[in-house]
Order: C-alpha cells, then structure tokens, then sequence
C-alpha cells in the first residue's frame, strides 16, 4: 500500500510540473502596474500641491473669519451694553413714578443744565400741573414789567423744554459759570451748571435735588442711547455680514480642500493597486519559480522513497507469510472492553445520584433556617412599627399645638417688616450722602497722593544727579593722579610740560577721554573678528540647509496651527450652542420644580461676568414667595437646601443617570419642607428610571421611602446590617 501511495505521488507531482503555467504572462503584468504606478504618483503630486494651495485658502478665511467673529462679539457687547444700561436707566426712571402729572416728568433739560434745573426748582418738581388740588402748579405768563437777569446771566428757560405754566418761573432763573454775587431782583434766583443756588433773599443751597437732576441725566442718557443705538446696530450688522462672507470663503476652501483629498485618494488608491499589482506579478513569479523548484525536489524524493518503499514492501510480505493468526485474541480484548465500560458507566450514575441527593438536603437545611429568621424578623419589625406610629401620632399633636401658638406671628412679623422698610429707606438716603462726601475725599486723597508721589520723584532724580556728579568727580581726580605718575615713570616731566618736552604742539592734542575710547573700540572690534575659520564656506553651506529646512518646518508648523485654530473655532462654536441648549433644558426644569417646591415663588439661572457662554459664570437666582428676587448666597439655609435639590432633580430631568445619590439633603428642613421633598422624590420616580438612594436620619423621609437599610446594635458591640422592605410590608397588612 505504502509503495502505491508513493507512486501516486510522484505521478502527481509531475503532473503538477506539467501544469505549471508560463512566466510571459506574468512579466507582462508587473510593467503594466510599474507604468500605472508612476502615473498615480504624478496624480499625486498634483493632488498634494491642490491641497496645500487650499489649506492656505483656508487658513486665510479662517484667521478672516476669527477677525470678523471678533468684531462681531465687540459690537454685540457694545449693543448688549447699551440695552443694558438703557433697561437699567428705564427701571430706574420709571420706578416711583406713580403720578405722571408731576411737573417733574414734563419737563427736559438740555445735556449738562439737569443740575441747575434741579437746584433752580427744588421740591416743586414734585407739584403736579393741575387746576386743582393743595399743591399743584396753575401757571403763570411772563410780564413785560419782570426785573431783568443780571448781566452775563441767561435765563434758565433758554435750557429747559418745559410746559407754559412754568415760563415765568423759568424766566427769573438765571444761569451763570459761577456764583460772582451778581445783584437779583426780588424773586429771582441764580444757579451754576453744577447746581448751586443763591435766591434774591440770600438764601443759599450749595448740593439740592439730587434726586431729581438724577431723573433728568438718566433721560438726557436715554436719548444719547437711543441715538447712538442704530449705529451700533449697523456695527453688528456689518460684522455679521463679515463673519458670514469670511464663513462662506471658508466653506468654499473646505470644499475645494475636501475634493483635493478625494483626488489625494484616489491617487493613493490607484497607487497602492498599482503597486499591489507590481507585487502581486512579482510575487507570483517568484512562488512559481519557488513551486517548480520544490516540485522537482519532491518528485526526486518521491522517487527515492518509492525505491525504498518498494524494498521495505518485499521484506514485509516475508514476515507476514510467518507471522500466526490473531483473530482469537482481538474478539477477547473486544469483550473485555465492553465489560469495563459498563461497570465504569455504572459507577459514575451511582456518584451522581449521591450528589443530587446531598445538594436537595442542604437547600432544605438552608430553606428553614431562612423561614425561621424571617419569621423573627417580621415579628420585630411589627413591634418598631407600632412604636412608630405611636411616635407620629404624639408629633402630629405637638405639630397642632404648636400651629396654635404661632398663628398670630405673621401680623406681627408684618408690622415689623413695615418698620424695617421705613428704616431702610432713611439709611439708605444717609448711605447716598455718604458715598458722595466719600468720593469727594477719594478724589482729594488722590490729588494730595499723585502730588507727593511727584515730589518723591524729583527728590529721587535730583538724589540720583548728585550722586552720579560726585563719582564722576572722584574718576576723574583718581585718573589725574594715575596721568601724573604715568608721566612721571615713562617721560620724568609732570603733564604740563610733557608737549614742550617731546616737541609737538599743544594745539595738536586731543582729549585723553575720546582717545582712549576710539582704542578701546578699535582693541574691541578686533577681538570680536577673532582668529580667521578656514571651514566658514562648510559652514555656511551646513547653516543654509539647516535654515532651509527650518523654514520648511515652520510653514507646516503654520499650516498646522491655522488648521488647528480652526478647528479650536469649530468645537467652540458647537460647543457655545450644546451649552447654551443645555442650559436652557436645565433652566426650564429648574424653574417648574422650583415654584413646585415652593408652592410658587420664581427661580432661574444666568450667565454673568461674560457673553461668551464658554467663559461665563452662573449664577443661581430666587425669589420664594413672599421675598425678593435675589442669589442663591442670600436665602437661608432651608431654602438654599430646597433650591439645590431643585437645580440637582433639574440636571437629572435633562441627563438623567442609573444612580442619584442625595446625602442628608433635609437636614435643614422643616417637616412641612421635608414633605415636599419627599412629594417631589415620588414625582421623579415615576417620571424617570433612575434609582434614588437617600442617605438621612429624619423620620418622615425614611418614613416615605421603598425600602431602608441601617445598621442595628442587637447586642453591645454586635452590629448587624438591617434591611426594611416597607412596600412589602404595607403589601401584607393589606392582604390581612
């Protein structure tokens, strides 16, 4: 059988030899791929150069667009800014106007007499125009036989827009630079731009109606917005179309950028094929050369080891033709493997039955320890629950009694309140006038501080001259002394007759100082040369490349940083717009569980300190009812707990999460606050999956809760961890 196999073999291994195909084919293909090769590395070149010229293009409309982005966030900061101060200044002007027919709010001065204005009519701004009542204004014509204004004065009423019935009183207010005691007629009065007062009688107000020339600089401000706010518009307006033009480059070279990579692409691809190609023919010629060498090597061996099989084939007829019969014994050795499997098969069901039997006895062991524990169990948590209810009848009652003793405080706390606002109102006025006569002194201080902070400097300058000219003179007496010993040593003659001595005339000497500095340059500009380099042109060439590649490297450099401010650009603006999406989700729901919380009441967030949102801070705003509007700082310690469980419960509404984990949230709480807590907790679970685990030592929120786990001391030092299923157990005394 051996020698059949082996003949086989070599038959077919020189059929294989024959079957191998021809190489010509092969060689034809690989100069195919190596002439698609070089086409697809031109198509590249050019694709590389196509990207880089449009990532230049882009660059450039990307530095374009981040300028006009620039621009555009300084216009609208400038446009928020004045809608701003101008909602400011409307607050401000409109609050306390409840009587629109005072002549205060029918009257306007022009941009810097809102003082003199002021000053001039005092509390009668506060008199409304009317034909009736016990302080009003009626009007009154100006007459030809009114006194005249003092000379160099003009009459207030050149200054103000005001309605008739104050022309005469306008009219004999005359309006001056400064206080020179000019003569008035009697009823006149004369006021600065500053708002000083001195009336005909000798009366004399130095600072009056500031609250009222307050009112008049907010309206003359108002309109100075209100006219410069369209050419802040048309700012925004020109940096928004900036923006999107530099936007639209942009796009146009990332579209361009994008069809020169797809280009870049397809050259990569039909080069890789090419040369995929080339190695595929290539390979192949090599594995068929390899196929024919080895199928030559194997049909040598085959026919080697058919030789010796042949051999071995006779010499094994031999010994078989001399070898018994084994019949007999292969049918014994059948037999006694059945049996031995049989007895094996046997043993194995009887140690698996034994093993069955010894799980089904621990499990029913185990079974009524557990039914037993339980059972003790539920009778202790039946005896707590007892205690417990007797507990939250004796709080109810004391919660009752002591509603009762506190049902007459809010009158109280009201007149209270009232007091407190009126003593409010008269330190805050008393705060004004101090923050004016601080001011004051500030701006003193400053004058007296920036006026000593110069004479410091002169003292230090002058200090500073002095010295310097007392080291010059101490140089310049040592370098006298050092001349005469020098003179002394090399020419035996003091200095003064040193040119006589040597023959030259004193006319042709020149000053030492300069002299020596013209040597001393000399000395150092040669030592600065140094010694010749031989290898300066190697060296040269070496610091040309370097520079070369250095500056090859600093344009990808650039080409890398533009690509990446642009891309810096991108994830600010997706980011700016996630942020603001989010915060307004979390903004919406923070506001609804809010007034839920509060049983009314209003809260949101803000962005302060900027107008980017990705630099802005937050602040938390509340108003529960009954208080003002004010930050979160502000409120006390059970409304600051209540505001943040509704920012928390806010967050998860948006982003809700497997797990929220709330420890000692109602610490501060009261129990009426500790209910609507536990109220909203249920609205959340069933509005959303998420598990809540509430970490807290308050009965009526434990109370409220699925199911508790604490830690219990049976005996002394023996902790034990307990675990109440209260839905379980309210499940069961229902079926009962």
């Amino acid at each position: 059988r051996s020698s059949r196999r082996i003949r086989c073999r070599a038959e077919r291994l020189e059929a294989e030899a024959a079957a191998l195909p021809d190489a010509t084919p092969l060689e034809g293909k690989r100069a195919e791929a190596l002439a698609a090769q070089q086409q697809a590395g031109g198509d590249r070149d050019a694709a590389e150069a196509a990207i880089r010229s449009a990532e230049t293009s882009r660059a450039e409309a990307a530095e374009a667009r981040a300028v006009a982005e620039a621009a555009l966030s300084s216009a609208r900061a400038t446009l928020a800014a004045l809608d701003s101060e101008a909602a400011a200044l409307r607050r401000a002007v409109d609050s306390g106007t409840g009587n629109r027919s005072r002549a205060l709010d029918r009257l306007k001065a022009a941009p810097g007499y809102e003082r003199a204005l002021a000053a001039a009519l005092g509390d009668d701004l506060e008199a409304p125009i009317a034909a009736e009542g016990k302080r009003r204004w009626t009007g009154a014509a100006a007459l030809a036989s009114d006194p005249p204004l003092p000379e160099g004065c003009t009459a207030l009423s050149a200054h103000v827009s005001a309605p008739p019935e104050l022309a005469r009183r306008l009219a004999q207010v005359a309006v001056a630079d400064g206080d020179e005691g000019q003569a008035l007629a009697v009823g006149q009065r004369l006021v600065t731009r500053d708002g000083q007062l001195r009336r005909w009688d000798g009366y004399v107000a130095i600072e009056g109606g500031a609250a009222a020339a307050e009112r008049l600089i907010r309206l003359n401000r108002l309109e100075a917005i209100a006219a410069a706010r369209p050419a802040a518009e048309a700012e925004v307006e020109t940096a928004r179309a900036a923006q999107d033009a530099a936007s639209g480059r942009e796009r146009e070279a990332g579209q361009t950028l994008a069809a020169g990579r797809a280009r870049l692409a397809d050259a990569d691809q039909r080069l890789r094929t090419a040369l995929r190609a080339a190695d595929e023919a290539a390979t192949a010629l090599e594995r068929l050369s390899g196929r024919r060498e080895a199928i030559e090597e194997r049909l040598s061996e085959a026919r080697a080891d058919l030789h010796a099989a042949q051999a071995e084939y006779d010499k094994a007829q031999a010994g078989r033709a001399a070898m018994p019969d084994g019949e007999e014994t292969r049918a014994q050795v059948a037999a006694l493997q059945q049996a031995s499997e049989k007895a094996r098969l046997a043993v194995s069901q009887l140690q698996a039955d034994q093993a069955l039997a010894d799980r089904a006895l621990a499990s029913d062991c185990e079974r009524v320890a557990a039914a037993d524990a339980e059972a003790r169990g539920w009778r202790a948590r039946a005896g707590e629950a007892a205690k417990r209810i007797a507990a939250m009848v004796e709080r109810g009652e004391a919660i009752a009694k002591e509603r009762a003793e506190i049902a007459d405080q809010p009158d109280s706390l009201a007149a209270a309140i009232a007091a407190l606002s009126e003593q409010g109102d008269t330190l805050t006025q008393a705060a004004d006038t101090a923050r004016r006569e601080e001011s004051e002194a500030e701006a003193a201080l400053r004058t007296a501080e920036q006026r000593a902070a110069q004479a410091g400097e002169a003292l230090a300058t002058a200090r500073e001259a002095r010295a310097t000219a007392a080291a010059r003179a101490e140089a310049a007496e040592e370098k006298r002394v050092e001349t005469n010993r020098l003179s002394g040593e090399r020419f035996e003659c003091p200095p003064p007759v040193l040119p006589e001595k040597l023959g030259f005339a004193s006319a042709d000497i020149r000053i030492a100082q300069s002299e020596q500095a013209e040597h001393d340059r000399l000395v150092t500009e040669r030592e600065r040369i140094g010694p010749v380099n031989l290898v300066a042109a190697q060296e040269l060439e070496e610091l040309e490349a370097t520079q070369a590649n250095s500056r090859a490297e600093s344009e990808e450099l650039s080409q890398a940083i533009n690509r990446l401010r642009g891309s810096i650009g991108s994830l600010n603006r997706e980011g700016r717009q996630r942020l603001l999406a989010a915060f307004e989700a979390v903004d919406g729901h923070f506001r609804r569980l809010f007034t839920t919380l509060f049983n009314g009441g209003q809260a949101h967030l803000e962005l302060i300190d900027s107008d980017d949102p990705l630099e802005a801070g937050l602040e938390i705003m509340a108003q529960p009812p009954g208080k003002k509007l004010a930050a979160l700082t502000l409120l006390s310690g059970g409304e600051q707990a209540l505001t943040a469980v509704a920012l928390i419960f806010g967050l998860f509404l948006t982003n809700p999460a497997p797990i929220c984990v709330l420890d000692e949230v109602d610490a501060p709480l009261d129990d009426a606050n500790v209910e609507r807590f536990c109220d909203l907790l249920d609205a959340m679970v069933g509005q959303t999956d998420t598990r809540y685990l509430i970490v807290s030592h308050n009965a009526v929120t434990m109370a409220r809760m699925h199911r508790l786990f604490g830690v219990t001391m049976v005996e002394r030092g023996v902790s034990r961890l307990v675990s109440v299923n209260l839905g379980g157990a309210e499940a069961l005394l229902a079926a009962e």
